[in-house]
């Protein structure tokens, strides 16, 4: 009998235990789920054609990888389930080896295989290793005493070596692997297909090699990381951060192996706020990634974690859907909103910063339900993670694990954007000098907590 060993969410030869943990005769598998690329959620695509084809061109990576060891790599896009519970048939493959994920629909995938099939979850994406493994019933629902409660204790299991092929793996070859792949040129045909993309000059590559180039540029060689708190809340660049959510998203990153790096900068360089502060943030991805396993489905209500569950889909007016597309579209006459949001459309990637902002524009002063803009944001997303992102937006909207978090957008603005660099650069057509160029244009409405700091704009 045989072994499925399913890649999704780690793409990767670096510390991937799915692949150096297993005997015998193994097959390498990667599936994508069509309602995830293309399924609908409140009216919005979950996904555009960006985020797939950064997704595509990353298992390719992968592939390429594993058939330098001879080894190949099924893929199967459609219905995940059907499709290896037909390849364990056809192999006569009696287990399923997978990264334990965190967004409910994937514990329904694993549940629904577990009823004819024998599956292993292998917990590869997070820091807490099983002694540090959180209990549901106790974990803290606050970042600060979640984080105070482990980081003293925090030790991160050492990263598994690069992964080599042993004679006591039986792998499928690249050959074998290819004829009993479903679906994936039909795949690679829709995402194809001609859409607006994004318009950056070029399209950012997550595999592993290029990845482990940006993190000895960004940690070693130009040691940015020395200034990572200091330059964190910038708007844009290549190194005001670190751009490692995307890969960690895609697996294509380990988690851990990144903490080592940063340990390993701090004890043979140096250790710094700004070296702790990015540890910090690895520290908020796993809080996120743990609560929504304790709270699953209740993400994706409309009062989030809290009180009653309410999984009414949003009802928008028409005139709250028109403010909406014009948030979407980057047109909402707030530049600074606007500048982000154009960003985001761009390129598929936002500064937290900006994310914060745009967030808590449209939740606190549009009033719009905020399950929308993270649905927006799950879509043009290339760093999007399920823990992350809705997390982050309940977060901002008082419905997860802080109460409401409302920004003055003109006074961030100012803060952060002070010579409307930035939004200038995202809206060549702007012709205020200076921070002017901060002003919403005229007939936009104003929120009465922005006043006194409209006036700074004169």
């Amino acid at each position: 009998m045989g072994t499925l060993v399913l890649l999704n969410h780690c793409l990767r030869l670096e510390d991937n235990p799915l692949l150096t943990q297993v005997e015998g005769e193994l097959c390498a598998v990667v599936t994508l789920t069509r309602q995830q690329f293309f399924g609908q959620q409140y009216g919005l695509n979950r996904a555009n054609l960006s985020r797939l084809r950064a997704q595509i061109d990353t298992i390719t990576a992968l592939k390429q990888q594993l058939a330098q060891q001879q080894i190949g790599l099924v893929l199967c896009f459609g219905n995940s389930s059907q499709a290896l519970l037909q390849l364990a048939k056809q192999l006569n493959a009696d287990r399923i080896v997978a990264a334990e994920p965190t967004a409910p629909e994937e514990y329904q995938l694993f549940s629904r295989l577990k009823t004819q099939i024998q599956v292993e979850l292998n917990d590869v994406n997070s820091l807490l290793g099983s002694s540090l493994r959180p209990a549901f019933q106790s974990m803290p629902d606050r970042f600060t005493t979640f984080r105070k409660t482990l980081e003293p204790l925090l030790q991160v299991s050492p990263a598994h070596p690069l992964f080599q092929r042993r004679p006591t793996q039986q792998w499928l070859s690249p050959d074998q692997a290819d004829a009993l792949s479903s679906n994936w040129q039909t795949l690679i045909a829709l995402a194809s297909r001609d859409e607006h993309t994004l318009t950056a000059p070029t399209m950012p590559s997550f595999d592993e090699a290029t990845v482990w180039q940006r993190v000895e540029h960004y940690i070693w060689q130009q040691q940015h990381i020395l200034h990572y708190k200091d330059t964190r809340n910038g708007l844009s660049g290549a190194d005001y951060a670190s751009f490692f959510s995307a890969p960690l998203a895609l697996g294509s990153l380990s988690v851990r192996a990144l903490w080592q790096q940063i340990v390993a900068f701090e004890e043979q360089v140096r250790a710094n706020d700004s070296t702790y502060w990015l540890k910090f943030e690895l520290l908020w991805r796993e809080f996120f990634r743990w609560q929504m396993r304790k709270y699953q489905s209740r993400w994706f209500s409309r009062t989030g974690i809290h009180g009653q569950p309410d999984f009414q889909l949003p009802q928008l007016t028409p005139k709250q859907q028109k403010l909406f597309s014009r948030w979407c579209q980057g047109e909402t006459g707030v530049p600074f909103i606007d500048a982000n949001m154009v960003l985001l459309n761009q390129s598929g990637l936002m500064s937290n910063r900006g994310r914060q902002n745009v967030a808590s524009y449209l939740i606190h002063d549009l009033q719009l339900d905020w399950r929308v803009g993270a649905a927006y944001f799950e879509q043009r997303l290339l760093d999007y993670d399920p823990a992350s992102n809705w997390g982050n937006w309940a977060y901002i909207a008082g419905y997860g694990n802080s109460e409401a978090r409302p920004f003055n957008i003109i006074k961030q603005a100012i803060m952060y954007d002070p010579q409307a660099q930035f939004v200038k650069q995202m809206l060549p057509d702007l012709t205020a000098q200076g921070k002017q160029a901060h002003r919403p244009v005229a007939g936009t409405t104003l929120p009465a907590h922005w006043r006194n700091w409209l006036a700074e704009l004169d």
